[in-house]
């Protein structure tokens, strides 16, 4: 639990950072040169290369695919706090608390096993369903191995919602 925090900051992070690309704010020269870091204590030396970016439309899909992989990672810790509180998967879903501990575990189920190109994987029955709790009505019903996308929770800022109930909710 104690990475949450540092999980959904990340996240912001990146979405914050893509904002700033879209707004042409970051300089490509600047920003793209040979940076080299030295440990400490002198006994390693890594030497980042420059021109990543060919042009500011490389740098808006690697800020992209810095979003993906940060919203991937809050998902999964998500989950991974919902594990650390002891709070098993339902088995029927019934309660609220029971559709939202399911629907986590199926968002992270969705970048666990490639969370550069998350798909979700719902194989099990009882989850293809609608997720109702709080304000959220989630249809998961028919996404089955669809490639994930933001749209099929309700948008991005979703994973935050649910993140507030959970912490409301599920571990006070």
């Amino acid at each position: 639990m104690r990475y949450l925090g540092t999980a959904f900051q990340q996240l912001e992070f990146a979405w914050k950072l893509y904002n700033y690309a879209l707004e042409g704010k970051f300089d490509i020269g600047e920003l793209d040169k040979p940076i080299t870091f030295q440990s400490e204590d002198q006994s390693s030396i890594f030497v980042l290369q420059d021109q990543l970016f060919q042009s500011p439309d490389d740098l808006i899909i690697a800020l992209e695919n810095n979003l993906t992989i940060t919203f991937g990672a809050a998902a999964i810790t998500l989950n991974r706090t919902r594990e650390e509180m002891g709070i098993p998967l339902p088995n029927p879903i019934e309660s609220e608390q029971d559709q939202c501990v399911s629907l986590i575990y199926q968002i992270r189920n969705a970048f666990a096993h490639d969370i550069s190109e998350p798909k979700w994987n719902i194989n099990n029955q009882r989850y293809a369903r609608i997720y109702t709790f709080g304000d959220l009505s989630i249809n998961l019903s028919n996404v089955s191995n669809k490639v994930f996308e933001y749209s099929d929770i309700g948008g991005p800022e979703f994973l935050r919602i649910i993140k507030d109930y959970a912490e409301f909710e599920l571990w006070p």
